[in-house]
């Protein structure tokens, strides 16, 4: 399954209550209609997320990310590609953000899979890995080391984070601003503040790998629009 993430940026002086609500009633179901992807989600951003602790920086590079998943690229180009200017200017949505320059191709793996609540907090971290470490080096990492570990914290935590995800930037060529996207939906915001740590327990080779001050942790409430 292919999974497209696009992080959107409104533009200055966009009041956010009205374009959150403009991109869910009106942008979105254009979108679904149009694009016809097996899945589409949309989180919007409330602010900067955390591990447990302060929040990295209280910068808000984005205000919201759109989550497509097509069955594989033939299928993204026969539903979707030829419309992708469309979309941009068919409800005028296009005139509330900035280019959307970072988007992203991934395959996802779903390391915890609990159905979280229409209020749940989600967590969102867009990773980049560090000079000199390939993808491959990344996502091996990733999967055999670090979500492991994360997976067996997330069940010492009472039932506090419902579900986990990495998405892996696999499909592309190197280079872009993301090279993955982790997320988490936790049963609350005061749970999130909290955190699940990334991993409690010693050897994880994710951590050197990865870009600590390049990394951005946004939080906020998903909206699914085709489940």
């Amino acid at each position: 399954m292919l999974k497209w993430i696009v992080p959107v940026t409104m533009k200055e002086g966009v009041d956010r209550d009205t374009f959150y609500e403009f991109w869910q009633c009106i942008h979105a179901p254009h979108v679904a209609n149009l694009a016809k992807p097996v899945r589409y989600c949309v989180t919007f951003f409330d602010g900067p997320g955390s591990l447990g602790g302060p929040p990295a920086t209280d910068e808000m590079p984005y205000d919201g990310v759109a989550e497509l998943w097509f069955r594989d690229f033939e299928h993204f180009n026969q539903a979707f590609g030829e419309q992708r200017g469309a979309l941009r200017g068919v409800d005028g949505f296009g005139d509330l953000i900035e280019p959307t320059t970072d988007g992203l191709f991934t395959t996802e793996n779903i390391i915890v899979d609990s159905e979280p609540s229409d209020d749940a907090c989600k967590w969102v971290a867009f990773v980049k890995m560090g000079e000199g470490v390939t993808r491959e080096e990344l996502f091996a990492a990733w999967s055999d080391g670090h979500s492991p570990r994360v997976a067996n914290s997330i069940a010492r935590a009472d039932g506090r984070c419902l579900r986990y995800t990495t998405s892996h930037a696999n499909h592309g060529v190197e280079g872009g601003p993301w090279d993955g996207v982790a997320e988490l939906w936790y049963t609350d915001a005061e749970s999130a503040l909290k955190g699940i740590p990334p991993s409690d327990e010693p050897g994880d080779p994710f951590p050197p790998l990865i870009d600590p001050e390049a990394t951005v942790i946004l939080q906020g409430r998903e909206i699914v629009v085709v489940s």
